[in-house]
């Protein structure tokens, strides 16, 4: 079991956007970021779904205390519009105590076939704004992923205050950004899987206190207005 001082560092994510990059080969790095948030602080995150990465699932298995997830409330849209028209009310789903907005897979959407290629890069361009609008004058930390770093997702680029990378490496998943690089221990015979698994054991030994047995609950959800 990982102990307190081999558990590795993870990135505080701070007031205003920031683009999370995972590796291919890690799992739950976005996940973890935000249960770690929740742990810390006070509120219910609010998650703004795409891909269906706001699964449940992931969430309770990685989770020391699955209580902390009645605190994520998601909201789910199935069409561009309707991802567009949660992220115009977001403001209006934010309280003083809002810890965190997550927005997984944000250019999703406006890849599908339900829009020409000029429409999907108006709406990306136009989800971007509204989400740049809301983390200035809110103050809220904001942490949004993309499904690939080319020219579509550029706006995604241009509106991040910071931009954290998570990749694997010989010794597990490591976090690395302008002023954060995590230092990932081995375990055991010095190897480390990036499983969910893995991510419990991270944030358990991170939030000790919590980290007992509970009922498993789910996540807050509603559909698109």
């Amino acid at each position: 079991m990982m102990d307190q001082q081999q558990s590795p560092d993870l990135p505080t994510l701070d007031p205003g956007i920031t683009l999370l990059e995972t590796d291919e080969r890690t799992t739950g790095a976005l996940h973890s970021l935000v249960l770690d948030r929740l742990l810390v602080d006070d509120g219910t995150a609010v998650w703004v779904d795409a891909r269906d990465e706001g699964s449940t699932q992931p969430l309770a298995r990685i989770a020391p205390n699955t209580r902390v997830l009645e605190r994520v409330a998601i909201a789910r849209g199935f069409t561009p519009w309707q991802h567009q028209s949660i992220l115009r009310d977001l403001r209006g789903e934010l309280d003083e105590e809002t810890p965190l907005v997550v927005l997984p897979a944000f250019d999703w959407f406006y890849r599908s076939d339900d829009v020409t290629d000029a429409q999907g890069e108006r709406m990306l361009a136009a989800g971007v704004d509204l989400v740049a609008e809301v983390a200035e004058r809110e103050g809220v930390p904001v942490v949004l992923t993309r499904t690939a770093d080319d020219r579509f997702a550029a706006p995604l680029d241009e509106a991040a205050d910071a931009v954290v990378r998570c990749e694997q490496t010989a010794f597990g998943p490591r976090f690395a950004g302008e002023d954060f690089e995590t230092l990932v221990y081995p375990l055991g015979d010095g190897t480390v899987q990036t499983t969910l698994a893995y991510w419990r054991r991270v944030l358990a030994a991170r939030h000790p206190a919590v980290a007992v047995e509970a009922t498993p609950t789910e996540v807050t959800t509603r559909g698109a207005n």
